[in-house]
């Protein structure tokens, strides 16, 4: 048995219809990688780490379908943000940089702390805020759309959670308090210093 990548990408689409589950894509992938009978073309390097990435979520990358949209994009167009979307030291130094262009201190957060998010947060255009809390509280607050001063209007999200929904967003929250950004689809980015945060204790516009 010959395994191209057309096979990979079938099995992609099959999880992402729900007609199989991740224990059948590890199972498939340890039988391949353990049979004398199976093989693939070594030299292609995406068909190798697809394998070895799905015998082995935990040490990998969790299979679920954001990263299997992203498995198939790899394979289909030799793009592979999976680092992006699973993991949080990848944008560190993009926090360190956009920090620096404009004059931030860096004050990275810890990637269990809960973010405020708006229902909203799949439209193009992303607000968002940081203001002062006490330590393990929410302090940023992202929305995108029209702002509601209504209690329910943010929901917590753990930071990780979020860098699989928004994983452009975690190159911002490492802001200091005070920072406000509005970032776009299409490439837009502004970032300034508020200073009225500094003095409430809820998000404001």
């Amino acid at each position: 048995m010959n395994i191209e990548r057309k096979q990979l990408i079938e099995l992609c689409d099959k999880f992402l219809n729900d007609e199989i589950n991740s224990n059948d894509l590890s199972v498939f992938a340890f039988d391949a990688i353990m049979s004398d009978e199976v093989e693939w073309n070594e030299n292609d390097e995406i068909i190798s780490e697809t394998l070895f990435e799905w015998d082995n979520e935990e040490i990998n990358f969790p299979i679920n379908k954001v990263n299997m949209k992203l498995w198939k994009n790899r394979l289909e167009n030799d793009v592979d943000e999976l680092m992006i979307y699973n993991n949080w030291n990848v944008h560190i130094e993009k926090q360190k940089e956009i920090c620096e262009k404009y004059g931030s201190n860096w004050k990275p957060i810890n990637k269990t702390l809960n973010i405020g998010i708006s229902e909203n947060l799949d439209l193009g255009t992303l607000n968002g805020l940081r203001h002062r809390t006490k330590k393990g509280e929410v302090c940023w607050f992202i929305w995108s759309g029209e702002y509601s001063e209504d209690d329910n209007f943010f929901q917590p999200i753990c930071a990780e959670h979020l860098m699989q929904r928004k994983p452009k967003l975690i190159d911002y929250l490492g802001l200091d308090v005070g920072f406000r950004f509005i970032i776009s689809e299409n490439g837009y980015e502004d970032v300034w210093f508020d200073e009225k945060l500094l003095e409430i204790e809820k998000p404001n516009r």
